[in-house]
């Protein structure tokens, strides 16, 4: 005699139908398009409407389409990511390190309505070129200026960071297993428009990355009115403050003369 819950399970194996396929791995470098495949996982007739959903590490929802008549329906898709026709998968622009992952491409049969879903699982790596970023970060202190030099795709523990003017090196302190390295100049030390360099060397392989950035102006005029009204230093901000004073000056003076004029005018009558 059979026990029920074993019969109901034998019962409902007809209805639901659920298989999922070995995760593929695919590799890509930063920067690229990635491409996901999920071809169909059922024997598609036109008369189908199959729901497909694209799901991130099993929790965040990526993508949402149907596919029916061979056509592509309903489709709603995060920014970056975008639904491939031929062959039928996603892609993903300008792919970043946080896109590696695992990714789920579930497709349910939504028409004839018999409860039946397959998925397909990829895991996608990327490789992380090297890159050298040097930005001019803001400073509190308007006579110093403070540079950040960030290197991303090495290890920290083999990079080495150095800095120069021309071919003068300037004293920093380097701080170990990191991948940032920050230079504070301030007055006399840098002049206005030089330009500095930042190097990172690579201990494995001997390679050396450089990026320069040449300092803005920065006057004293700019600086009073940096701290007066709050404004970055813009040399087109204070020349319209400027030339507004001496306008109104200008003005004020011409008052002056003919309220004086008047005066005398009618001092001269009596």
């Amino acid at each position: 005699m059979f026990s029920g819950t074993p019969f109901c399970l034998l019962l409902a194996l007809p209805f639901y139908y659920s298989t999922n396929i070995g995760a593929l791995d695919i590799t890509v470098s930063s920067g690229d398009t990635a491409f996901l495949p999920c071809p169909l996982l059922f024997n598609y007739t036109d008369f189908m409407r199959i729901g497909v959903k694209w799901e991130k590490d099993g929790g965040s929802i990526l993508c949402t389409y149907s596919i029916q008549n061979n056509a592509i329906h309903d489709h709603n898709c995060k920014p970056r990511f975008k639904v491939n026709t031929e062959p039928l998968g996603l892609n993903i622009t300008s792919v970043e390190s946080s896109d590696a992952g695992l990714y789920k491409c579930l497709m349910i049969r939504l028409i004839p309505p018999t409860p039946d879903e397959r998925s397909v699982t990829l895991r996608l790596k990327v490789n992380v070129l090297p890159s050298l970023t040097l930005q001019l970060t803001n400073s509190t202190n308007f006579s110093c200026v403070e540079l950040l030099c960030s290197l991303q795709g090495l290890r920290p523990e083999q990079v080495n960071f150095t800095w120069t003017r021309a071919t003068q090196f300037l004293h920093h302190h380097p701080e170990s297993r990191s991948m940032n390295s920050t230079l504070m100049l301030c007055k006399p030390n840098w002049t206005d428009r030089e330009t500095l360099t930042c190097h990172a060397s690579y201990s494995h392989n001997h390679i050396r990355y450089s990026k320069s950035i040449t300092l803005p102006c920065n006057s004293d005029s700019s600086s009073f009115f940096n701290v007066k009204f709050g404004l970055k230093a813009n040399s087109s901000v204070v020349r319209f403050i400027v030339i507004g004073t001496l306008f109104a000056s200008l003005i004020c003076t011409a008052l002056f003369f003919e309220v004086y004029y008047q005066c005398l005018a009618a001092r001269r009558r009596q």
